[in-house]
């Protein structure tokens, strides 16, 4: 029941900031520079007329007060309707949603790769804590922490690509071929990874039960392995969770350098396009998107921390 009533909470919580979300996508249109119905216009490769801007302007509403414009809005937003894009002129929900899936398949391989990583480097750098082991992990996650993803991306296609000709310049969506993209924007979450989990792991080897552990007779390396490792993952749970949410906004210089055929490679034409329904469109999901893996991550965490329902 305790496990419900924290749902529903979280739910109740989200509401306010769907609401915030939604303002702010609406605001776009009245920001942007020159008149959206011009833009429509020109974008149907009609001339800008009166006429044409003034029949514009009432097929958009644009003439109905502001807060009647939005409320408008929000009923189409609702049922993920955004209107037509500018630039392909097919439906904006259809679009985005279209590529969505790349996206989806380059954000699950980059955690996967970022977190093989991070585990084996973070026990054996904790097991070996303040060696040279230690230290030569400790110097490459904080290079790999900070190192540029599209620097990273461009020598890595520039090595494997065209000189070693392993993988295609162009990796399109295919799947044999997201190896370098997901590699690229791994290095990066890996690294800091590895340095949380390796301090939380070397945090928890002085707790009592992992003394009591040792007092029975279990090696160190299995001590780590069976009863510091799960504790020690527990906290970066919400840290994965969340680079998992940046992940599935898309990636625009790594999508865009691979030619990987994301929701980040199209909002960033939309944006240099001025492609108005499409940048409202992109906002809105990625929005809902984040919001519900903060979402499922609380869930999880009330299933895996019992001690969350006391509090």
């Amino acid at each position: 029941m305790k496990k419900i009533k924290l749902i529903l909470k979280r739910l109740l919580q989200i509401i306010p900031m769907l609401i915030i979300v939604t303002i702010l996508a609406f605001a776009l249109s009245n920001m942007s520079s020159g008149d959206v119905a011009e833009v429509t216009i020109r974008s149907q490769g009609l001339e800008v007329t009166e006429k044409n801007v003034a029949a514009a302007r009432e097929e958009l509403g644009l003439n109905a007060p502001l807060h009647i414009q939005y409320i408008n809005w929000l009923k189409k937003a609702v049922k993920f309707d955004f209107g037509i894009s500018f630039q392909t002129k097919k439906p904006v929900s259809d679009e985005i949603l279209s590529r969505f899936p790349a996206t989806l398949k380059l954000a699950i391989a980059a955690t996967v790769i970022s977190i093989l990583f991070a585990i084996p480097a973070a026990l054996i750098s904790a097991r070996y804590k303040d060696s040279l082991i230690d230290h030569l992990f400790r110097i490459a996650s904080t290079f790999g922490a900070t190192l540029p993803d599209f620097w990273l991306g461009l020598m890595l296609l520039y090595v494997f690509a065209v000189q070693l000709n392993i993988f295609p310049v162009i990796s399109g969506n295919k799947l044999q071929n997201i190896f370098l993209p997901a590699f690229t924007l791994s290095v990066n979450y890996g690294a800091i990874y590895m340095r949380v989990l390796r301090n939380n792991l070397i945090e928890i080897t002085n707790y009592d039960y992992m003394r009591a552990a040792r007092a029975r007779g279990l090696s160190r390396n299995a001590v780590l392995l069976k009863h510091g490792l799960k504790n020690a993952v527990l906290p970066c749970i919400t840290l994965i969770g969340v680079d998992f949410g940046k992940l599935l906004a898309g990636q625009f210089a790594c999508e865009t350098i691979f030619s990987w055929n994301g929701i980040g490679e199209f909002a960033i034409d939309s944006i240099k396009l001025k492609d108005l329904p499409v940048i409202q469109g992109y906002i809105m999901i990625v929005a809902v998107t984040f919001i519900a893996v903060n979402l499922l991550l609380d869930i999880l965490y009330l299933y895996i921390d019992p001690k969350i329902q006391l509090k």
